[in-house]
């Protein structure tokens, strides 16, 4: 739901990961401190004192962030971007830098939680953060986003205009389902078995009609 005030109610963000100890272990025993400094930060390096279980947490760790972050798919982000560092309590805290603070900014998120735990050769972290956003926005660009990140499209988003077609653009039917679920995520709202058709999602144009028809000010 949407406040009336303009500003959107905070959204939950979710992102979890898994990696083996193995796999780490391997990768520090083949590449050493090249592997290490690549990766982590002096900071994690520190405080997991080469215990490659904690490593692996970590590495999971930042995966889950990256998840919660979602970055565009041309949008790599370097791992030591995400840092989990302890916090005096001991709890894992999450610190983000270059380009992995430009899009937590970007999407609203001011500060993301994390749960790490490590158990029978395998690292598990959880990452959760809320998204907070003010109206008014740039719907179409939101748009331009999300097909970007999901539409999968053979024409590039940025060379579409926004009355061009999407399914001469590449726009399949499995990608439309995706298209459709990231933007009721992102535009809080819900389409309706009515608007599920091909019109609705033949252009950048009509998707923000139909959002707008539900309630979304541009």
């Amino acid at each position: 739901m949407r406040e009336l005030t303009g500003t959107r109610m905070p959204r939950p963000r979710v992102g979890t990961d898994l990696v083996t100890v193995a796999d780490v272990r391997d990768s520090v025993t083949r590449f050493g401190a090249s592997y290490l400094n690549r990766v982590f930060t002096p900071i994690e390096l520190d405080q997991t004192q080469g215990d490659v279980e904690r490593l692996a947490a970590r590495f999971a760790g930042k995966e889950a962030v990256v998840k919660v972050l979602r970055p565009s798919r041309d949008q790599g982000l370097p791992y030591r971007d995400v840092e989990i560092a302890n916090a005096p309590s001991g709890a894992p805290r999450v610190r983000l830098h270059g380009l992995a603070r430009l899009e937590a900014t970007g999407s609203g998120i001011h500060s993301i939680a994390i749960a790490l735990t490590h158990d029978h050769g395998v690292a598990q972290a959880t990452a959760f953060a809320l998204l907070t956003r003010k109206d008014p926005f740039d719907m179409k660009a939101t748009i331009r986003t999300v097909l970007d990140q999901h539409g999968h499209l053979v024409t590039p988003v940025a060379e579409l205009g926004d009355g061009d077609d999407l399914y001469q653009a590449g726009l399949s039917s499995h990608a439309t389902v995706n298209v459709m679920l990231a933007l009721e995520e992102e535009l809080d709202l819900e389409f309706p078995d009515e608007l599920l058709s091909r019109a609705t999602f033949s252009s950048i144009d009509s998707l923000e009609a139909a959002a707008s028809a539900l309630g979304v000010d541009a």
